[in-house]
């Protein structure tokens, strides 16, 4: 699955040269209101370098928080991973990026989001835990989650640059 994010390549005049940061807010919002931490996905090393590398992107720390945030917050709602706990009953669940090539197969460590604890076919409660090494960006583009999930992410992104909280 390719990511159909709505990624947009923010540059910004630092004092000590252009930035470029990479966001999920569309540029009307940010003209009007700033860009806030949580709403940049990542920056680019170089941004003279022409497009977007894993080798020339740096993942913002506080984004992935809130992607991580936003899983273990709105993930166990969905019908597939309760199906899948009550199907294995025991261990873990694993979410896998939606670019990952084979999801039904060995999945690289890169691919996996995360995972939820599962006991007696539920989903724990506070049971989510984020893969250290998920790569927000690898060398199938951005990641990629489920539809609802993305909509999800996105909308909480909007409430909590809107004061609303998330």
């Amino acid at each position: 699955m390719q990511s159909d994010l709505p990624l947009l390549v923010c540059k910004v005049t630092q004092p000590d040269g252009p930035v470029a940061y990479v966001t999920l807010t569309p540029q009307d919002q940010l003209s009007v209101r700033g860009i806030a931490p949580q709403e940049i996905v990542g920056q680019i090393i170089d941004p003279e370098r022409p497009g977007i590398a894993p080798d020339n992107f740096a993942r913002n720390r506080v984004f992935v928080e809130f992607l991580h945030g936003v899983i273990a917050r709105h993930a166990p709602s969905l019908p597939a991973l309760i199906a899948e706990a009550q199907r294995q009953g025991e261990g873990l669940v694993v979410i896998v990026d939606g670019r990952a090539e084979t999801p039904q197969d060995a999945v690289p460590p890169e691919d996996i989001v995360g995972a939820f604890q599962i006991e007696g076919g539920r989903i724990v409660e506070d049971g989510y835990r984020p893969n250290p090494n998920h790569r927000i960006l690898g060398a199938r583009g951005f990641f990629c989650l489920v539809p609802e999930l993305q909509q999800r992410l996105l909308e909480d992104l909007a409430a909590s640059v809107a004061g609303e909280g998330a």
